[in-house]
């Protein structure tokens, strides 16, 4: 009677042991697919927040373009001469690479103030100007500012603004494009 008590104690304790270690293998396998998706989200949200920098400083570079046309630092006579800015149909392809490299033979023009330590590379833009954009009589019609219904006012001149801007890491490129018109 004692060989059967021994012997049947042996047999649960290996039951026992098969049991838990496949308990935790369950476990662990849940783990490492739990960590694995955490690591996933974490790169989307990183991927994000670079596009969202970008993007600021893209539309930063584009409102640093409209003040210098606003405020005649750039005349119509710079346009075809001066790097990044262009006449009407003369803009390099926005899409290229080489538009937005900076050095000898630059196509677009690097703002300044924004704090570069957030990206990887200075956001930068190219002008365009595009010629009159309306005719007196449809100023007349859209009652745009400044003008006031004066049938002999000129036309605004045109300008199409694009600006680049990479994300912190150099992965994220953003570009923002913007008409802008001036008397």
């Amino acid at each position: 009677m004692f060989n059967a008590q021994v012997s049947l104690r042996n047999r649960q304790c290996g039951a026992a042991l098969l049991t838990s270690l496949l308990i935790l293998l369950v476990l662990s396998l849940l783990a490492v697919a739990s960590m694995q998706n955490v690591s996933l989200q974490e790169k989307m949200v990183s991927a994000v927040k670079d596009g969202q920098v970008a993007l600021e400083a893209a539309e930063y570079a584009a409102r640093q373009a409209e003040l210098e046309l606003e405020n005649n630092t750039v005349t119509l006579g710079n346009f075809g001469v001066k790097t990044g800015l262009y006449l009407k149909s003369e803009a390099p392809n926005v899409f290229a690479a080489t538009t937005w490299s900076a050095g000898e033979g630059a196509k677009s023009v690097a703002a300044s103030g924004f704090p570069t330590d957030e990206l990887a590379e200075a956001p930068r833009y190219l002008i365009e100007h595009v010629g009159q954009v309306i005719t007196s009589e449809q100023i007349d019609d859209l009652a745009i500012g400044n003008y006031g219904g004066a049938s002999a006012a000129a036309p605004p001149e045109g300008f199409r603004i694009v600006a680049w801007s990479s994300g912190r890491t150099g992965q994220t490129t953003r570009i923002v494009e913007v008409f802008y018109g001036k008397d």
